[in-house]
């Protein structure tokens, strides 16, 4: 599994802060393990396995941090009465739809460096 060094200068990510990049690319690794379950999952050709996987998981939490960055956002709720402010987050309840986007979401960028189908000879 790619560190953070990896993520920043051969992946080149920019979006995931340091402290956050264990969770995303723990939750990355799930989903490409949920996608080789349903799928042939093979390198593009031309591209060494281990790198493209390594690009692959990047991808995949570089959009897992975008997805929490959006429901945190979603969540949040502010009151302001005269002087007193007060801001929480509730947890977002997604639908089947958001998640099976954002399943979909995950292959297509994971899709630059891997080919994912059923119709491709299971690795």
């Amino acid at each position: 599994m790619p560190d953070y060094t990896f993520y920043r200068e051969i992946y080149l990510g920019e979006d995931i802060p340091e402290v956050a990049f264990p969770r995303c690319i723990q939750r990355a690794a799930d989903e490409l393990a949920r996608m080789r379950d349903v799928y042939a999952v093979v390198p593009r050709p031309g591209l060494d396995p281990d790198h493209a996987e390594a690009m692959a998981l990047c991808a995949i939490a570089d959009a897992v941090y975008e997805f929490h960055q959006e429901d945190e956002a979603r969540g949040m709720a502010s009151v302001t009465v005269g002087s007193v402010s007060e801001s929480y987050t509730a947890p977002p309840e997604l639908c089947a739809t958001t998640l099976s986007l954002r399943a979909a979401h995950y292959r297509h960028e994971a899709g630059y460096y891997l080919q994912i189908g059923r119709w491709l000879p299971h690795a």
